[in-house]
C-alpha cells in the first residue's frame, strides 16, 4: 500500500524497493513499541531466543523507560549491524513535558545522555544526521 505522498510521485518500479518477510511480533504494553520491533528484527535474523532477549534486556538494564540508544545497544548486543541516525546526540529536550517522559525524565536524562556519550568506546556507531528521514 502507498502513502498519499507516494501516489503523489512517480509509480514504483519492482527496483525501487524490498519487501522482507519479517514476522509481526505484538507489543505486550503501551511502552515497548521498540522492543517488539527489535523482537522482529532478531527473529527475522534468526537470532531471536526469548530467554537470551530477556537476559540482554537485565544485563542492559531495559526496564518500562526504552529510549533508541537502547536499541542501538540492544541490537550491537547480539552482533547485529547497524547504525544509529539521530538529529540529537543525547536527549532531545522537547520531550520533557510529554506525559510518557515526564515523570522520570530528569534521571533518565543523565542515563541516556551518559549511552550517547559511551557509544563510540562501545562500538555502537551513532551518527547526528541533519533528516533522518531522508534518503542518502
Amino acid at each position: 500500500m502507498r502513502t498519499e505522498a507516494e501516489a503523489a510521485g512517480p509509480p514504483l518500479e519492482p527496483g525501487d524497493f524490498v519487501q522482507l518477510p519479517v514476522p509481526v511480533i505484538q507489543q505486550l504494553y503501551h511502552w515497548d513499541c521498540g522492543l517488539a520491533c527489535s523482537r522482529m528484527v532478531l527473529r527475522y535474523l534468526g537470532q531471536l531466543d526469548d530467554s537470551e532477549f530477556e537476559r540482554a534486556l537485565q544485563e542492559l538494564q531495559l526496564t518500562r523507560s526504552i529510549w533508541t540508544i537502547d536499541l542501538a545497544y540492544l541490537m550491537h548486543h547480539f552482533g547485529v549491524r547497524h547504525r544509529f541516525c539521530t538529529q540529537t546526540l543525547g536527549v532531545d529536550k522537547g520531550y520533557k513535558n510529554q506525559s510518557f517522559y515526564r515523570k522520570h525524565f530528569d534521571t533518565e536524562e543523565t542515563r541516556v545522555n551518559q549511552l550517547f556519550a559511551q557509544a563510540k568506546a562501545c562500538k555502537v556507531l551513532v551518527e547526528k544526521c541533519r533528516n533522518v528521514h531522508q534518503h542518502q
